[in-house]
């Protein structure tokens, strides 16, 4: 069965001062470019899910083969772009990431499609690392797309609800660790602390490396 990949890019960046943190540079590229080039060598279902006018200082030109869906509940979060997201592609499976993750991993992704492949009862598999689930670097069925209506309709737009409705499976931080797999692919960039901080550790690793 074929697997997609759904990017979240519909934040408005307030903590970041109104920064579009798709576009922020990580290593010559940007966030989004970045994202982009990981899935690419995932699969060839790429979406973008994003404000309806489109995300400030991309060109979809430039990204040829990557489709660019509008949210259809707008302001209402990450919620309103899984709900976008998984509702276009083509796979029955999403690896569903946010545009700040600099760190996302692709073999992460692929265990976490892979378990949940063979748990047919579960409808997500997410990663809880120091105890906290990640929702945002996590993989999804399409059909929870229609989960994360039902509660946007009803005026609930977090995560942690959508988790509370369906059922997941908990993959723990041993499970990467076995795997030779960094606990910081879930790490996201909110403020510009969290870009400093996170840049600071990318390069010092670049340099043990």
């Amino acid at each position: 069965m074929r697997s997609s990949a759904v990017i979240l890019a519909g934040g408005q960046g307030r903590r970041m001062g109104g920064v579009n943190k798709a576009l922020l540079n990580w290593g010559g590229e940007t966030f989004l470019e970045r994202l982009l080039n990981l899935c690419r060598a995932w699969t060839d279902d790429i979406v973008v899910a994003g404000p309806a006018g489109g995300l400030a200082g991309v060109s979809r030109e430039s990204f040829p083969g990557v489709r660019f869906v509008a949210d259809r509940y707008p302001g209402e979060g990450p919620l309103a772009g899984l709900q976008a997201g998984l509702s276009a592609i083509q796979g029955d499976i999403a690896w569903v990431l946010a545009c700040d993750q600099p760190l996302a991993s692709r073999e992460a992704a692929a265990l976490l499609c892979g378990r949940l492949r063979r748990e047919p009862e579960a409808w997500a598999a997410v990663p809880v690392l120091s105890g906290r689930p990640q929702p945002l670097h996590a993989a999804y069925r399409k059909s929870v797309a229609q989960a994360a209506e039902q509660l946007l309709v009803q005026g609930e737009r977090r995560m942690s609800s959508l988790l509370s409705r369906i059922p997941w499976i908990a993959v723990e931080s041993g499970t990467f660790a076995r795997s030779g797999i960094r606990p910081d692919f879930a790490d996201d960039v909110d403020t510009p602390e969290d870009y400093a901080r996170l840049k600071s550790e990318w390069k010092k690793g670049e340099e043990r490396a």
